[in-house]
């Protein structure tokens, strides 16, 4: 239960208490002991396998007339009407599984009525009834769980549809949709609703359908940070294909920093949200009457970083909107979530491939040393006191344990060093094909995924030698032609004698997958598009196993090496 709820409970009962208010009486949306998870997790189980056998049964019946519109249509008004009818009445918890599961069936055939043209007119009908049924049921968990699907749906409605001559496929229409300018406006246009009633909700505290429209905003208030904390990264990842790929993206003059002094509507629109946050909290909390100068000053400064922020990351604003009006009302863990979600938009930063490593880290490290500051500024001076007090002194042993783990750690620091240095120094020099990989992921900002080219059969050596997933390293026998071609001919047995002209090499799993030292090559930021031409890794080994990927070749052994960084104007 919220704070504000809370809050509403209290007055409530002393009202009760002094005679003011019948004994009946009670908040729109005060929330009911409700059975344990446990009870409504086999609950929920019971629900499926009386409604997914129901279900079959009608597919094997007649499919044609019921996966087919207007069939589809008719079950899915028959589901859906039924289960609001039963959810209004507030049934038993089984009941009220099975009329969620129907329900659930229904939207599901109501959509497959629409043949997978889910276009805006179709998806509007969807929230419409979302939005219908949400309000004529009284089961509050229900409510919640429409609503977020509702704002799911809204976010996908292209309000403003921009960039629809990017999408050449399915695929790249629904990551537009989604990822870039449209979901910026249906997000913000979402949030702002959201904040518009939580800032009214004490208002009509009493009315019938306030309990309705609360838990729908609970809802609604979820999807939309969860939408925005997954569509910051691929908003980066679409717009750094868009732009032109993520190769060499970070050498345009107008990159990193510089993008700051440019903005466009996108990141108006974010500060428009945080400006607005900031002095709904300063008026709802009357915080010039409540807190000192000290106090404000620091407030200041973190709404500063976040308008800061929203030049760099989308949905900053959002964030902030939901984050201040869930603080003020005393939504908790819609905070938390808030929070994370702007923690996970910050780790989205790093996809923003228009952006140098080193921009971004100066921005983070900036923003960082900012609110630092601050807080060191703000603290509370000491007290004063007659005596002067000695501050306490390390302790000897501390330092000593302190230097004890410096030194180890630059002890094996430069161990690990110097076994690499020895594989490169000693070590033969070996070319390994590398298989294809997906191109969607083959470059990613500054590494490129490798996969080396296995034969079947020793791949399934590897993996029946390790049916429990257990172990992570083997080690493989391979023959070199006289380029220094090396192929993987099988898996190497323990105290197995090599023939002539095999070496060992090591393989390792990583992701799932057996490979050779490492799956990935990093290369300095913007140089991707000369490492795409990669067919071999190169390789230093060891007679005894050991290897070290020292760089990638071309087709004819050539070794690959970065393009000059082009000039700055």
């Amino acid at each position: 239960m919220s704070a504000a709820a809370m809050t509403e409970r209290r007055l409530i009962e002393r009202a009760q208490a002094e005679g003011l208010l019948p004994p009946e009486a009670r908040a729109a949306w005060q929330d009911e002991a409700g059975p344990s998870w446990i009870i409504t997790v086999l609950s929920f189980i019971g629900a499926q396998l009386v409604v997914l056998p129901f279900m079959g049964f009608l597919g094997l019946l007649a499919s044609r007339f019921f996966f087919q519109p207007p069939g589809a249509f008719v079950m899915a008004a028959v589901l859906i009407g039924g289960a609001a009818l039963l959810l209004r009445a507030r049934p038993a918890m089984f009941v009220t599984q099975l009329a969620f599961s129907a329900l659930l069936a229904g939207l599901a055939l109501l959509a497959i009525g629409f043949e997978g043209a889910l276009h805006n007119p179709q998806l509007l009908t969807i929230l419409l009834v979302l939005l219908g049924t949400a309000l004529s049921i009284r089961v509050a968990w229900v409510q919640r769980v429409l609503g977020f699907l509702a704002a799911g749906v809204a976010l996908a409605v292209v309000l403003w549809p921009l960039g629809a001559g990017h999408a050449a496929n399915d695929w790249a229409r629904w990551e537009w949709r989604f990822s870039a300018f449209p979901m910026i406006i249906n997000a913000a246009l979402l949030a702002l609703g959201w904040a518009l009633w939580v800032a009214r909700e004490p208002r009509v505290s009493g009315r019938p359908w306030a309990g309705a429209l609360h838990a729908l905003a609970d809802g609604a208030g979820v999807a939309l940070l969860l939408a925005v904390a997954y569509g910051a990264t691929r908003h980066f990842w679409l717009l750094g294909m868009l732009r032109g790929g993520p190769a060499g993206s970070a050498d345009v003059p107008t990159a990193g920093l510089a993008r700051i002094f440019d903005p466009g509507w996108p990141q108006l629109l974010q500060i428009a949200l945080v400006l607005g946050a900031a002095i709904w909290l300063l008026r709802h909390w009357h915080l010039r009457e409540r807190l000192p100068a000290r106090e404000l000053v620091l407030l200041a400064l973190l709404y500063s970083v976040l308008l800061v922020g929203c030049l760099v990351v989308p949905h900053i604003g959002v964030v902030a909107l939901v984050g201040t009006l869930a603080l003020g009302t005393g939504r908790r863990l819609m905070l938390g979530l808030a929070l994370a979600a702007l923690l996970a938009q910050l780790s989205g930063f790093y996809y923003a491939l228009d952006w140098p490593l080193a921009h971004k880290a100066a921005l983070l490290a900036g923003l960082g040393a900012a609110l630092g500051l601050a807080l060191w500024a703000m603290r509370a001076p000491p007290a004063a006191t007659s005596q002067q007090v000695e501050p306490p002194r390390p302790h000897w042993s501390a330092l000593v344990l302190i230097a004890a783990g410096a030194l180890l750690s630059l002890g094996l620091v430069h161990f690990d060093v110097q076994k690499k240095e020895q594989v490169i120094a000693q070590g033969q020099k070996i070319y390994v094909p590398l298989a294809p990989r997906d191109p969607r992921s083959l470059m990613q900002g500054d590494y490129m995924a490798l996969n080396f080219a296995f034969p079947e059969g020793v791949r399934k050596a590897l993996n029946e030698g390790d049916r429990l997933g257990l172990n992570r390293h083997a080690q493989v026998v391979a023959t070199l032609d006289a380029r220094g071609v090396a192929t993987v001919r099988r898996m190497a047995q323990d105290g197995a004698p090599l023939a002539a002209g095999e070496r060992l090499l090591p393989v390792k799993r990583l992701q799932g997958d057996w490979v050779l030292v490492t799956d990935a090559f990093y290369f300095p930021e913007g140089q991707g598009e000369p490492f795409a031409q990669a067919r071999f890794g190169e390789f230093r080994a060891l007679p005894d196993g050991r290897a070290l990927l020292v760089g990638l070749a071309d087709e004819h052994l050539q070794p690959i090496a970065p393009a000059p960084r082009k000039p700055r104007p």
